[in-house]
């Protein structure tokens, strides 16, 4: 699934409507760089290292975006008052553009949401920076890093890999210069 498969499901809106979800998709690209469009659920979705952070999408009567956390609309209780919600959706009215400060509160309070739920019971760990740009990718074990791991900076350009065994670096630790060229390898004493 592609960005182009997006364009070709919001070419299925009236002008107006579709104006306002072009529109909508391309703010949230412009907030979130690094990020792949794909239709996921059928609905056009952002998503950053395979983890859908949001969707969107057109209806008769409302656009809608699915922040795709039940537990999120609370979290901004205040600002999603005045729209109609279920447990996971936001509707806007049809003819109007949805507010850009509520879509950059939204995708703050979602990354916040997608870094808390790591480590996975896996081991598995990701976390990212506001924009969506990973800023680190390993694996835990017993609560100690373990294994491969990278850091990036807010660019998305690696700045330094290595890998640890139960918590301590060990073989050959790269750091990078910022335009992820090798900048130096440390061999670890642990090695």
């Amino acid at each position: 699934m592609s960005k182009t498969q997006v364009n070709a499901h919001l070419r299925k809106f009236a002008p107006d409507q579709r104006r306002i979800l072009v529109e909508l998709r391309d703010h949230i690209a412009s907030k979130l760089p690094t990020s792949e469009q794909a239709i996921k659920y059928g609905i056009p979705t952002f998503l950053i290292e395979g983890v859908p952070i949001i969707g969107f999408d057109g209806y008769k009567n409302h656009n809608s975006i699915f922040p795709y956390s039940g537990s999120f609309n609370p979290r901004l209780k205040k600002d999603l008052e005045k729209y109609e919600q279920t447990k996971g959706s936001i509707h806007f009215e049809v003819g109007k553009s949805i507010p850009k400060p509520l879509i950059n509160k939204i995708l703050n309070e979602k990354i916040k949401l997608i870094n808390a739920s790591y480590p996975k019971k896996t081991g598995e760990y990701l976390v990212f920076y506001p924009n969506g740009v990973l800023k680190a990718k390993g694996k835990y074990k017993n609560e100690k890093l373990h294994g491969d791991w990278k850091w990036f900076r807010k660019t998305g350009v690696i700045m330094r890999s290595g890998s640890f065994k139960n918590g301590e670096q060990v073989g050959i630790w790269i750091t990078y210069d910022v335009k992820g060229k090798v900048y130096k390898k440390t061999q670890m004493l642990g090695s």
